[in-house]
């Protein structure tokens, strides 16, 4: 039987594919569970919410506002900057990324919605009592997944699928980190509500980074660019010795 425990341990061990399969069993066969208990004091999602929402402090407030209203101009601006900045200066690897980024954060909306709709789970300053909110206004009333941190996710999962390096990954994933933790802390979401957030959006950032090959030509095609053509030449040295291949993009 699958379970949240599972979840994560496979999630810790580097399994992605595996937990986003033991997470969507896990939501199609206990939705009721995720609902049951939501306002009991022994439920470990409320109890875990409530040592987050109820440690409140100036500065946090101040830094998390921050991170929570950068996420949507955030999510808009990177793909299309990136995407921009390619057509214009006529680098392929901005623009795929950019496409990538754009194909990966709409997937991952389209999946969430749909779980929002299904599961229809209050959010928890309307299901619980004495809850530290600083807004209540949403753009649906549905607590999970949370919407932010899925997109969170998807963005920082997508450019460190791209571009390997700490000073990509780190600060991506920090403030990804920081805006899940937020939904949190503002009241909005449980923890269960970010964490299949996240999962969600790196799953969608990982389906989309591992079907670039189909997608990047579709869109090539959409927009009238021509796909770049790379040509292999094999080099053997007279002598023996190690193979070098050298590949031309034109």
């Amino acid at each position: 039987m699958c379970d949240v425990n599972r979840v994560c341990f496979a999630l810790y061990k580097g399994r992605l594919r595996r937990s986003l399969y033991c997470l969507a069993a896990f939501l199609l066969l206990k939705p009721p569970q995720l609902l049951i208990g939501q306002s009991s004091p022994s439920n470990f999602d409320v109890r875990l919410f409530r040592e987050i929402n109820n440690a409140q402090s100036q500065l946090k407030t101040s830094v998390i506002s921050v991170t929570d209203n950068s996420v949507y101009p955030i999510l808009v601006a990177a793909p299309l900057s990136l995407a921009g900045y390619g057509l214009a200066a006529k680098k392929d690897e901005a623009f795929d990324s950019g496409v990538l980024l754009g194909t990966s954060e709409i997937l991952a909306y389209s999946f969430g919605y749909v779980l929002k709709e299904v599961i229809r789970r209050e959010r928890p300053y309307e299901a619980l009592t004495d809850v530290h909110t600083n807004h209540m206004e949403s753009a649906d009333p549905y607590s999970f997944p949370s919407g932010h941190s899925t997109g969170a996710f998807a963005l920082a999962t997508l450019l460190t699928l791209r571009y390997p390096k700490p000073e990509v990954y780190v600060p991506a994933f920090l403030w990804a980190g920081t805006v899940a933790f937020g939904r949190i802390y503002f009241g909005l979401h449980y923890p269960s509500d970010v964490l299949a957030g996240g999962l969600i959006g790196a799953g969608s950032a990982y389906i989309v980074y591992k079907y670039q090959g189909k997608i990047l030509p579709i869109v090539n095609r959409m927009v009238g660019r021509k796909e770049s053509d790379d040509v292999s030449a094999i080099v053997v040295p007279n002598n023996g010795g190690a193979l070098m291949n050298i590949m031309v993009r034109f």
